[in-house]
C-alpha cells in the first residue's frame, strides 16, 4: 500500500493522539521523556568510554575543574545545541515524508515545540513507522560513529545532541508504539500537533 491523498471508503477513524487536547499526556510524555534523556545519556557515555577512554575521562576531569566563564559558555554551547537538535530532529522527519510522498512537507513553529508534518497525506503504518523513527535511529548511529573518527573537541557536543535527541523523542516513542498495537493496514495522519488512524471498517 502507498500513501494516498484520499481516504479509502472502507476505512475509518480509530483514534488520535492529540497532547494539546489532554491534561495527562504531556504530562507523562515529559516524564518519559527525562527517564529516557537519563538513561540514554548514561548508555551514550558508556559507548563513549568503551570507544575514546582517555578523552572521556577528559571530558570528566573537564567538567570537575570549570570556572563560572566557563559554566556561562557552557550553558550558553548548551542551549545552541538543543536548537540545534531541534533543527535536526525535525528536518529528518521532513525528509522521510518528502521521501514517501514526493510532496513538500510543512514545518511549523509553536511556543514550545516545533513539527514536521504532511496533513494532506494517509501514509501506511509501516512507513509511517519509519518516519516517526527515522530522528531517533539517524542521529543515534550518526553520533555513535563521530565517537570513533571525530576529533576530541567534538565528542560531548556529540554526546548531548544525541542525548538531548533520545529524551525529545517520547512522543515519536509513543506514536510508535500505538502503532505496533495497529495492523499493518492502518493509516496515519500527520497533522503536527496531533496524529489520528485509520483501518479498514470490516476488520481487516
Amino acid at each position: 500500500m502507498n500513501p494516498t491523498q484520499t481516504l479509502p471508503a472502507t476505512y475509518r477513524k480509530i483514534g488520535t493522539l492529540d497532547a494539546s487536547k489532554s491534561e495527562r499526556l504531556p504530562l507523562v510524555l515529559t516524564l518519559v521523556g527525562l527517564v529516557v534523556l537519563v538513561f540514554a545519556g548514561w548508555l551514550f557515555f558508556r559507548a563513549l568510554i568503551a570507544l575514546r577512554p582517555e578523552d572521556a575521562l577528559r571530558i570528566l576531569q573537564g567538567s570537575q575543574t570549570r570556572t563560572i566563564p566557563g559554566w556561562i559558555g557552557l550553558i550558553a554551547a548548551i542551549l545552541a545545541l538543543i536548537v540545534l537538535h531541534i533543527i535536526l530532529h525535525e528536518a529528518i522527519h521532513g525528509v522521510f515524508f518528502w521521501i514517501f510522498t514526493r510532496t513538500r512537507p510543512k514545518f511549523a513553529f509553536r511556543l514550545t515545540y516545533v513539527y514536521a508534518s504532511a496533513p494532506d497525506w494517509y501514509i501506511p503504518r509501516n512507513l509511517f513507522l519509519i518516519t516517526e523513527l527515522a530522528p531517533l535511529a539517524v542521529l543515534t548511529l550518526a553520533g555513535l560513529a563521530l565517537f570513533s573518527i571525530a576529533p576530541a573537541v567534538w565528542l560531548a557536543p556529540t554526546w548531548l545532541v544525541i542525548t538531548i535527541n533520545a529524551g525529545g523523542a517520547a512522543g515519536d516513542l509513543a506514536v510508535a508504539g500505538w502503532l505496533l498495537l495497529q495492523p499493518p493496514t492502518c493509516l496515519a495522519q500527520d497533522r503536527g500537533d496531533a496524529v489520528t488512524l485509520f483501518k479498514p471498517g470490516n476488520g481487516e
